[in-house]
C-alpha cells in the first residue's frame, strides 16, 4: 500500500482490520497538535506579560510542547510505537498539570486539567490506562496538597477526588460499551468480507461457465466455417476420384501425364484443406500467459478466418493500420474478441440492402493501442445499446443467438487484458472501440 500524506494518520496506511487504530492515531495526533499549539501560546503570553503563570510553569508549558512535538515525529516514524507514545503523552500531561496545580495558585479551576487528562487516557488507551491516570491524578492532588499550599479548601480537594472517581466509573461504563460495539463491528466486518469473497468466487465461477458456453457456441460457428471452406476442395477431390474410377471401370488407359495432373490437383486441394486448419489453429488458444506479439498480424489472421463469410455476404472490408510497436497481451483471447465483433457485423449486414461495409482501423499513442471496428448497418437502438454487454442479452434470439459473445468480449478485454471495450452509434452504423495498454 502507498503511504498517505495525512498528518493525523502520521503518513501511515491502515488495513480494514485496523480502523480502530486509525481512529486512535487521528485522535492522538489531534491532541498532541493542540498541546503543541496551546502550550506554546501559554508560555509566550506569560513572557509577554499578558498571562501570569510564573516562569517555572511557563517553561513547563514550553517543555510540554517540545515533548509532544517529538512524540508526533516519533509516531510518524514508528507505526506500532503508538502505545508507548500515548503513555508518554499522558505522563507529560500529568507532570505539566502538576506544575500548574502547584505554581498557578491564582487559577481555581486548574484541577479540571486532570479531568481532561483522564478522559483522553480512556479514549486513547482504554479502560486500564484511564483507571491508572485517575489513580495517579488523585495521588498527585493529595500529595501536592500535603506538601504545598494549593490555596484550595479541604472541601474543594474532596469534591475534586469524588468527581474524578465518578468520572472514571462513568467513562469506564461507556468505554466498555464502545469496546463491545467495536468487537461487534469487527465481527460484522469479517462476516461481510466473507460474504463478499464468496460472492466474488461465485461471479468468477459464473464467468468461467459463461466463457465455456461462449467458446462452445463459437466452436459451432467455427466448425460451420471450416465445413464451408472444406466443401469445395473435398468436392473437387471426390470428382477426380470418381473420374479415375470411371476410367478404370471402362477400361480406359490413362497416360502418365494425365494421371500426374490429376494427382497434382488432389495435392493442391489437400494443401488447401491443411491451410484451413492452420488458419483456425490459434483461435481456441487458452494460454492465459501474456506475451509480446504483432497486433497487425493478429488482426489480419482474424480477418482471414472470416473471409469466406465476408465474401458470401458480399461485404467490403477495409483495414487501416498505424501500429508502430508490438503489444503485450493475450493474443488467443484477443482473436476471440475481434472475431466476435466482426462476426456480429457480418450477421447484421446480411439483412441490409445495398452496400455493406466493415471498416477496421488500428493505431497507437504513447500508452495505448486502439482498435476501431465500424459497420454501416444503421446502428443499435439507443434503448438497448447500454445492454449489449450484459450476459444472455441478444438481438438475435430468434436466430438462436445466445447473448454471450459481447459479454465475454468485454470480460476478456477489461479483466484479462486490463483494457476497455465500448460501443457507440455513428452516422452510418455502430463502432466498437477496443483500448489496450501497450
Amino acid at each position: 500500500m502507498k503511504p498517505t500524506t495525512d498528518l493525523l494518520e502520521s503518513g501511515h496506511t491502515f488495513s480494514d482490520n485496523e480502523l480502530s487504530l486509525k481512529f486512535k492515531f487521528r485522535l492522538l495526533n489531534s491532541i498532541m497538535f493542540i498541546i503543541v499549539f496551546t502550550s506554546s501560546i501559554f508560555g509566550i503570553l506569560h513572557y509577554a506579560k499578558i498571562l501570569d503563570l510564573t516562569d517555572l510553569h511557563a517553561n513547563a508549558n514550553f517543555a510540554f510542547a517540545a515533548v509532544n512535538l517529538v512524540l508526533i515525529i516519533w509516531l510518524r516514524r514508528e507505526k506500532y510505537a503508538y502505545e508507548t507514545i500515548m503513555l508518554l503523552m499522558i505522563i507529560s500531561a500529568l507532570l505539566t498539570f502538576t506544575s500548574a496545580l502547584i505554581n498557578v495558585t491564582n487559577d481555581e479551576f486548574r484541577i479540571m486539567w486532570f479531568y481532561i487528562t483522564i478522559i483522553l487516557a480512556f479514549i486513547t488507551g482504554g479502560i486500564w490506562y484511564g483507571y491508572g491516570t485517575a489513580f495517579l491524578s488523585i495521588t498527585i492532588i493529595l500529595v501536592s496538597n500535603h506538601y504545598f499550599d494549593l490555596h484550595l479548601s479541604g472541601q474543594s480537594i474532596n469534591t475534586a477526588i469524588v468527581g474524578i472517581i465518578i468520572l472514571a466509573i462513568t467513562i469506564k461504563i461507556y468505554t466498555h460499551k464502545m469496546l463491545d460495539l467495536e468487537e461487534a463491528l469487527l465481527t460484522m466486518n469479517k462476516s461481510l468480507n466473507l460474504k463478499v469473497s464468496h460472492g466474488i468466487d461465485e461471479i468468477r465461477k459464473k464467468d468461467e461457465l459463461i466463457l465455456q458456453q461462449s467458446r462452445l457456441a463459437q466452436m459451432g460457428e467455427m466448425i460451420a466455417m471450416i465445413a464451408h471452406q472444406w466443401r469445395q476442395p473435398l468436392s473437387s477431390i471426390s470428382a477426380i476420384s470418381a473420374k479415375l474410377q470411371l476410367s478404370i471401370a471402362m477400361g480406359e488407359k490413362l497416360s502418365t501425364e494425365e494421371l500426374k495432373h490429376e494427382l497434382q490437383t488432389i495435392d493442391k486441394r489437400i494443401i488447401l484443406l491443411s491451410n484451413t486448419i492452420d488458419d483456425f489453429r490459434n483461435f481456441y488458444n487458452t494460454d492465459n500467459e501474456k506475451r509480446t506479439f504483432d497486433l497487425d498480424k493478429t488482426i489480419h489472421q482474424s480477418i482471414e478466418v472470416l473471409t469466406p463469410a465476408i465474401e458470401n455476404a458480399e461485404i467490403a472490408l477495409s483495414f487501416e493500420s498505424d501500429l508502430h510497436q508490438p503489444i503485450v497481451s493475450l493474443e488467443g483471447e484477443l482473436i476471440q474478441v475481434l472475431m466476435n465483433i466482426i462476426k456480429n457485423a457480418i450477421d447484421i449486414l446480411k439483412e441490409r440492402e445495398g452496400s455493406r461495409l466493415i471498416t477496421i482501423r488500428a493505431y497507437q499513442d504513447s500508452t495505448n493501442t486502439y482498435i476501431l471496428i465500424e459497420d454501416n448497418a444503421g446502428g443499435i437502438d439507443e434503448k438497448i445499446i447500454n445492454k449489449i454487454f450484459e450476459p444472455y442479452f441478444s438481438t438475435k434470439k430468434e436466430k438462436h443467438g445466445m447473448g454471450l459473445g459481447l459479454y465475454m468480449s468485454q470480460v476478456i478485454v477489461k479483466e484479462h487484458c486490463n483494457g476497455s471495450l465500448v460501443a457507440e452509434n455513428t452516422d452510418k452504423g455502430v463502432r466498437f472501440t477496443i483500448i489496450l495498454p501497450l
